[in-house]
């Protein structure tokens, strides 16, 4: 069985492989399809186009709903949601300088060579998927690599509070790098990852932390101006 991504859909016994492959053919169909705001995502016609049933379609929305992608209207089912403002995107980013920077000294300070090792792993393969093209497919490995390379230093803290904090904005850091792709994946951020992992190698946590706040600093200028995100309405 096939599904919107040309890749096979795994057996029905692998339910978590088969909700992750149905929430990426539904990610792609809204990045690559560019389904307007406000349209509604019937779960028995997107069942139905991916061929799974109703179940692994709802565990996805679901999942796109912690990043804002979608939207559940009690009684209307779920729907695009639309694009986030530059406020928005601010916001987040402001959050971000407050967790990770912290997270990131505290998994410093104790950081196991295996880690550093991980992490170097993962800034390779975002610095050769970084030119993987403009459809969702093309881009998915540097979209996965550099969330896995942040989730990995949330993780490795090892503080249960700091991570939960990092857990309520992730979906919606996933959204934004989404959103960003074409105008931010590019060797600047390979070479910021960089700082981080060399204060790694040397446990050098103050460097650990001030490598990452310069990191978010960067992603927050270079977003600055983007068009992909609208100004606030009035009314806001």
């Amino acid at each position: 069985m096939d599904n919107a991504l040309g890749a096979e859909v795994p057996a029905i016994g692998s339910r978590q492989m088969l909700v992750d492959h149905v929430f990426e053919a539904i990610l792609s169909m809204l990045l690559d399809d560019s389904v307007p705001t406000g349209s509604a995502l019937n779960i028995d016609g997107l069942a139905k186009r991916f061929k799974v049933s109703s179940t692994p379609v709802r565990e996805a929305l679901a999942r796109l709903e912690a990043t804002g992608m979608v939207r559940r209207e009690a009684l209307r089912g779920y729907k695009v949601a639309p694009a986030p403002t530059a406020v928005d995107v601010d916001a987040l980013l402001v959050t971000r300088e407050i967790i990770e920077p912290a997270a990131t000294f505290i998994a410093c300070e104790h950081a196991a060579p295996d880690l550093t090792a991980d992490l170097e792993n993962l800034n390779s393969d975002l610095d050769t998927s970084r030119l993987g093209g403009d459809t969702f497919a093309g881009y998915r490995a540097y979209w996965k690599a550099d969330e896995t390379f942040h989730r990995r230093i949330a993780e490795s803290a090892d503080n249960e509070f700091l991570l939960r904090a990092y857990n309520s904005i992730e979906g919606h850091i996933q959204r934004f790098r989404l959103l960003v792709h074409n105008d931010m994946s590019g060797e600047h951020t390979v070479m910021e990852h960089r700082a981080i992992i060399d204060a790694f190698r040397t446990n050098d946590a103050p460097t650990a932390r001030d490598a990452m706040s310069a990191h978010i600093r960067g992603i927050r200028l270079r977003s600055s101006n983007l068009s992909v995100f609208s100004a606030p309405s009035p009314a806001d």
